[in-house]
């Protein structure tokens, strides 16, 4: 069963997601390369986990990702004029 609360946009995301990932798998696996297909296997699965609806669409936004931090906000703080 499909998330249903996911956009279409999210959902061909999601897809081509899985479909690439499952392809760098078999590319590590067949290099030897245990450790990267295992990481993009994790990717694979979470992917399709979160298609079928068994995991939530917006978890890996609550949990964060180290490699791209949230956008700081902006401070919108007048800076003064150097003459």
């Amino acid at each position: 069963m499909a998330n249903q609360s996911l956009r279409q946009s999210e959902i061909d995301s999601l897809q081509y997601i899985a479909s690439m990932t499952n392809e760098l798998v078999q590319m590590a696996e067949a290099s030897r390369f245990p450790m990267i297909s295992y990481l993009l296997g994790m990717a694979y699965a979470e992917a399709f986990d979160v298609l079928r609806g068994a995991r939530p669409a917006r978890h890996a936004q609550l949990s964060g990702n180290p490699m791209h931090p949230p956008p700081r906000a902006k401070e919108n703080h007048a800076q003064p004029r150097s003459a």
